[in-house]
């Protein structure tokens, strides 16, 4: 017996749209604010273990470490 694979343009998933579409792309959103928000506070955290010495090292103070994350000037 052969097996016979489809390969036409017509079996392709249509893509989303109408009400999936509009809710799924703020969800989707959301979970990439949250997950870029952890990754943030992660490196944030790491960087608050460096002693002022190592911060130096890397051109930092301890006071410029949130700021790099908000864009403000922490000075």
């Amino acid at each position: 017996m052969q097996a016979f694979i489809n390969t036409s343009s017509s079996a392709r998933a249509p893509r989303s749209s109408g009400l999936l579409h509009r809710v799924g792309s703020p969800v989707a959103r959301a979970g990439r604010w949250l997950r870029d928000r952890s990754r943030r506070h992660s490196v944030i955290n790491e960087l608050d273990r460096l002693s002022d010495r190592e911060l130096a090292d890397i051109g930092l103070a301890r006071g410029d470490i949130r700021s790099i994350f908000t864009g403000t000037n922490g000075r």
